[in-house]
């Protein structure tokens, strides 16, 4: 099985300068796996003792770093004898060659895409692109080319020191002016937009993830990682750059408020750029595999909160006669913790008329009923312990049914059919007092159906709340 994904095509500015110095194009990028596939073939079929064989072309040399690493315990990097040839030897007389850059191509590629740091090869990978790329003869090469990228890449970033060059990309990036995308970046290097998928970006995303604390609670700091980490924006090839390190992104954008909320601003920008990336962790679970439990439950907390707020907003705005009460009711036992999931559920006719408002509706998170329902009626979903809240609004009922019941509705879900919401249920919040155990919203102003659903979730969920901190201030 193969570790290690196919190479990528050539660094814009590098080719350019083969070209000039070749005086011809350059041609089409071969697969440069195949070519590693090819060159391992080569060495192994005069026993690795290549440097006294004749059979081998000077091309087999020059791709060699594309076959040190080909799977597990398989490449040229198992051969010590063969590799202390090519650095002694071999790269000193491609300097002298009469296309040095042609020699250093296969190095760059080795050296970003095969990046770890902790493997004693690839520590020789590392010495020989920086003696090689380094020496005089080549930067007199590249200088007199249009490769100033590549330049500024090897030099002032010190791309090729393992240890320094990951931290000094993550660092160049963050320092760009806002107003600088990473596109114009990657122009300034030299790069093509494979140059983001190799194991060294990668590196550097990670270092860029474990900015200081004052740097991470920034708008300009969200904004710039989110842009790092999305690969491809706006086309069908658009996903997460770096699936292995959610849990890196999550943490640099959410550990910063796990202590201190943020500004709404701040948590709404969080949010819709989470969502973009991950997905929303309380229904894309594969989405957030591997991240840590308290980024997974305040996104989740800051979600459910984005839900009440959501109903709430469309409650005031389409004239429910209890929207006031409400909000106060849900608030008081969110804001104690009790909540631990919310979503709201609108009939078609709400849902078309708020998609068309002038103003995004809150991160236009919701469900819709399908079926027939009354005007501007919606449902909102609550979870509380081990029991699931259905608060219809506009003259309906707040009902309750075991979480687990099978009659039980789903939390997230795109659509319901109508049917599904009307479920039997043997909870009855009206103390047996009615038929129909659903509990009306009679006499709000005076908490009459607060306290009977206070007493409900006392005696179901053992959590007391005091009828006052239900009501709304003037009220209570």
């Amino acid at each position: 099985m193969n570790l290690f994904a196919p190479l990528p095509p050539d660094f814009d500015q590098l080719a350019h300068a083969v070209r000039l110095l070749r005086g011809a194009d350059f041609g089409v990028e071969p697969d440069l796996r195949t070519v590693g596939e090819r060159t391992y073939a080569a060495f192994e079929a005069v026993g690795f003792q290549a440097h006294h064989s004749p059979a081998l072309r000077q091309r087999h040399w020059r791709h060699l770093p594309y076959a040190l690493w080909l799977g597990p315990e398989r490449g040229l990097a198992q051969q010590p004898e063969l590799l202390r040839h090519y650095g002694a030897v071999i790269l000193p007389q491609a300097l002298d060659s009469r296309r040095p850059l042609h020699w250093g191509r296969a190095l760059l590629h080795a050296y970003f895409q095969q990046f770890k740091p902790q493997d004693p090869v690839f520590g020789q990978v590392a010495q020989w692109a920086q003696d090689y790329f380094l020496h005089p003869r080549i930067w007199q090469a590249l200088a007199q080319t249009q490769a100033n990228g590549l330049l500024r890449l090897l030099g002032p970033l010190r791309a090729l020191e393992p240890g320094v060059g990951p931290q000094a990309m993550a660092d160049d990036i963050l320092a760009l002016p806002p107003e600088r995308s990473l596109v114009q970046w990657q122009a300034q290097q030299g790069l093509t937009d494979h140059f983001w998928l190799n194991p060294f970006s990668q590196a550097a995303f990670v270092c860029a993830t474990q900015a200081p604390l004052e740097v991470r609670r920034t708008p300009a700091y969200v904004k710039r990682l989110c842009e790092w980490a999305l690969h491809a924006p706006g086309t069908a090839q658009q996903r997460f750059r770096y699936p292995i390190c959610r849990d890196e992104l999550a943490w640099a954008l959410l550990s910063p408020w796990f202590d201190t909320p943020p500004p709404p601003e701040m948590q709404h920008l969080l949010l819709a750029e989470l969502l973009r990336l991950l997905g929303d962790p309380r229904q894309d679970t594969a989405g957030w595999l591997g991240v840590r439990r308290e980024a997974i439950e305040t996104a989740s907390r800051w979600l459910t909160a984005r839900a009440l707020d959501a109903c709430f907003a469309l409650l005031s705005r389409s004239g429910d006669p209890h929207a006031p009460w409400r909000r106060a009711f849900w608030e008081a036992y969110f804001q104690a913790g009790h909540i631990l999931e919310a979503w709201l559920v609108v009939g078609e006719a709400v849902a078309e008329e708020w998609a068309a408002l002038p103003e995004e509706p809150p991160l236009g998170q919701y469900g819709r009923i399908l079926g027939p329902v009354a005007p501007h009626q919606s449902l909102l979903m609550v979870r509380m312990g081990g029991i699931l809240f259905c608060d219809w609004s506009h003259d309906g009922r707040l009902r309750a049914i075991a979480a687990q019941h099978k009659q039980a509705p789903k939390l997230y879900q795109a659509s319901y059919p109508l049917v599904a919401l009307r479920f039997p249920t043997a909870l009855n919040l009206n103390e047996g007092q009615s038929d129909d155990p659903g509990l009306l919203h009679l006499h709000s102003a005076e908490g009459g159906w607060q306290d009977a659903a206070r007493r409900f979730i006392e005696k179901h969920l053992g959590i007391a709340m005091p009828l006052a901190q239900l009501l709304p201030v003037q009220a209570g």
